[in-house]
């Protein structure tokens, strides 16, 4: 990865620098770049070899600066990464700065990946409509957050600060919100909402959000109707919501479905093709494909891509496909076949690719009930998908300290769980009048999210407050309540800036 900074007047940094890479097969985790040897100066380009997960093609990166430091502000002019066993070029544009006072004051920016010349994204606006509650205490002062979800990827964090109401989140009130040049996250699936209890009156009762997707024209809701608060309900400040949309979708709605076809050696063919797609939901109507000496397809070897407008089918099981005679065409007496070697059918709102693997040989013919049946081989089901039909589960957190003197801290104590559906977000472990994470104790807590699916980590931390903030943790065990299955992530270590390694925060793995 080599990373220029601009030549600017200040354009250098002593920030810290961290980064997200998105891809078409997921993200990264946002990893700091190693700042050494007088790296992120003016008008200097700087190197990395980094190890990351193979996500590509890229569609966008993350830059975040933490403002700290003598110089807190940097231009950025250009990314580019370097794939080093294919070659591969992705280069991600910014030219302006990372900075709270210039530029476009903000020390976070995505910058679009561009590949052969080729955006990999579209741009888009974002209104944000928040409908406050009609009920007693309802409103809240406290300053409200948001993290969208899509099929491409995640919005960051963004801030709900300038309404066209004065006072905002009022009860009963609706609140409107406008991103300007966001990248497009595609299908939205999830929202991330939280408030950081500040104010007179923090607690906030939330009826609904909507979304709308200025460039496709498209609301997305997420039903809300609970409370954001640290003294009603379940108390929590942070919670996540499905997207509503997907709930109430109309089953006789069209929706696009994008088809390959790829033509193996052992025949191919100069007449037409036709499908049926078989859902769980609907039977599509015919697609027919027809071939043409101006516009020829399947030939040897070859893979032919085509869209197909049907009624939403649903997880597709089957296809039917059959080899079908041009009328204007001679049939000869020997038997003419087509080699279909595989078929993929990805549905383009959600992402969702369906494979067939057919390696058939197809006969001509002049009739229709003549055709072959295929099973789907495989199924790749995308995020936005798994998503949109997630519940709310309660997760039980115990957080086991160890023994050894000195072990309790007084800091402030936050956990993230990660599993194969996405992450609960920073949540803090607090409890009322209670004297928590004491030397051999157990402390029990209960935190609501969409289903996680397996659990793959769980991130602890703490933010080293208090007299004596230093904290041996012994294990973190985590159930889910709705199927009782428990995972325990043992840890033994100290979080601790003076013991140790130093480190304040852990990644602990599930225990074999």
């Amino acid at each position: 990865m080599t990373v220029w900074t601009g030549d600017v007047f200040g354009g250098g940094t002593d920030s810290n620098i961290f980064m997200t890479l998105y891809g078409i097969n997921g993200s990264t985790e946002e990893v700091q770049l190693d700042k050494k040897k007088a790296r992120f100066e003016r008008e200097q380009n700087d190197t990395f070899i980094m190890e990351i997960l193979d996500i590509a093609p890229f569609t966008k990166m993350r830059i975040r600066i933490d403002g700290l430091g003598s110089r807190p502000e940097w231009f950025l002019e250009r990314i580019l990464l370097k794939n080093m066993n294919t070659g591969d070029l992705t280069m991600f544009y910014y030219g302006d700065w990372l900075s709270q006072r210039k530029g476009k004051k903000t020390l976070v920016c995505e910058m679009c990946a561009v590949i052969d010349g080729e955006e990999m994204m579209e741009w888009t606006s974002y209104t944000v409509s928040v409908k406050t509650s009609d009920i007693l205490g309802a409103g809240t002062d406290a300053n409200v957050f948001i993290i969208i979800f899509g099929e491409n990827g995640d919005s960051g964090t963004l801030a709900l600060k300038q309404s066209a109401n004065w006072n905002k989140f009022e009860r009963n009130n609706t609140d409107t919100f406008n991103f300007s040049d966001m990248l497009s996250l595609g299908h939205l699936c999830k929202l991330r909402v939280w408030h950081d209890n500040k104010g007179i009156f923090p607690g906030w009762h939330v009826s609904y959000i909507d979304v709308k997707d200025n460039s496709r024209d498209e609301t997305f809701r997420f039903q809300c109707d609970c409370w954001l608060s640290r003294s009603e309900g379940d108390r929590q400040t942070l919670r996540d919501f499905a997207c509503a949309n997907n709930e109430i979708r109309d089953e006789l709605e069209e929706t696009t479905y994008e088809i390959v076809i790829e033509t193996g050696n052992g025949g191919e063919t100069r007449e037409n093709v036709w499908l049926i797609l078989e859902g769980r939901k609907n039977r599509s109507k015919e697609f027919l494909v027809e071939n043409s000496s101006r516009q020829r397809a399947f030939r040897k070897g070859t893979t032919d891509t085509f869209e197909f407008d049907s009624v939403y089918l649903g997880d597709i099981a089957s296809l039917c496909v059959g080899h079908l005679a041009r009328e204007d065409r001679f049939i000869p007496k020997r038997e003419l076949v087509w080699h279909v070697k595989t078929i993929t059918i990805t549905e383009m709102e959600y992402g969702n690719v369906y494979f067939f693997n057919c390696d058939c040989l197809i006969p001509l013919k002049r009739k229709r009930k003549y055709f072959k049946v295929f099973e789907v081989t495989k199924t790749t089901e995308s995020f936005a998908s798994k998503v949109q039909s997630l519940v709310p589960v309660k997760y039980e957190v115990i957080v086991t300290t160890g023994y050894e003197p000195g072990a309790g801290t007084d800091a402030n104590v936050f956990v993230t769980i990660f599993g194969a559906n996405g992450d609960t977000g920073k949540r803090e472990l607090k409890q009322k009048m209670r004297n928590l994470f004491e030397r051999g104790s157990a402390d029990r807590f209960f935190l609501e999210t969409l289903e996680l699916g397996e659990l793959r980590k769980v991130r602890v931390e703490h933010d080293s407050s208090g007299y004596y903030s230093g904290w041996l943790v012994e294990k973190v065990e985590v159930t889910n309540t709705s199927t009782g299955v428990a995972t325990i992530f043992n840890c033994g270590r100290w979080l601790d800036k003076k013991r140790g390694d130093g480190l304040t925060w852990r990644d602990l793995f599930p225990s074999v």
